[in-house]
């Protein structure tokens, strides 16, 4: 199913809009299959379904960039699993990564505290696990759905954290 799943953002990366009996068809599944399969993704507020198609959501927020790279970025989020532990208490900034990362995190463990700016993030992961999450305060930028601002450092003063996770837009070894 993940693989499928990594098709089907593939797919809707380079077309934005595609339909579902075309993705049962190129995926060779049914289209039973293909609705369920979109369903999950539609839950997660990565896609948006319409009648017989499936559209991706706007790459401008973060549910978009989300399914931009997707494979990839959960292979990161997977590695930046083994260094948290049970008990744990985190920061994870804003960024599709990172809201992989946080989800990623609910299902490998069931004890630990989520410090964050992103109320994106926050939202995610709600009622996923027992976690305690921590939104920080400060100005509110609505595209992002982030707090920033000299708020959100006043407040991050007052943590002790075991790891801080950030996000980043790219990567140049040049």
């Amino acid at each position: 199913m993940k693989n499928r799943i990594n098709k089907i953002l593939e797919l809707l990366t380079s077309e934005k809009r595609i339909e579902v009996s075309q993705l049962a068809e190129y995926l060779s599944v049914s289209q039973v299959t293909i609705r369920k399969d979109l369903d999950a993704l539609e839950a997660k507020g990565i896609i948006k379904r319409e009648h017989g198609h499936a559209v991706l959501c706007s790459t401008d927020d973060i549910n978009g960039r989300i399914a931009y790279h997707y494979e990839e970025k959960k292979k990161i989020a997977l590695k930046a699993t083994e260094l948290v532990n049970e008990g744990d208490t985190i920061m994870i900034e804003s960024g599709s990564c990172c809201a992989l990362l946080a989800d990623t995190l609910t299902q490998l463990h069931k004890d630990l505290t989520i410090i964050t700016n992103s109320a994106f993030i926050a939202e995610y992961i709600r009622g996923k696990s027992n976690f305690q999450i921590i939104l920080l305060g400060g100005i509110y930028q609505q595209d992002s759905q982030v707090m920033v601002g000299p708020m959100v450092q006043e407040c991050v003063s007052n943590f002790f954290v075991d790891y801080f996770f950030i996000g980043t837009d790219g990567y140049d070894s040049r």
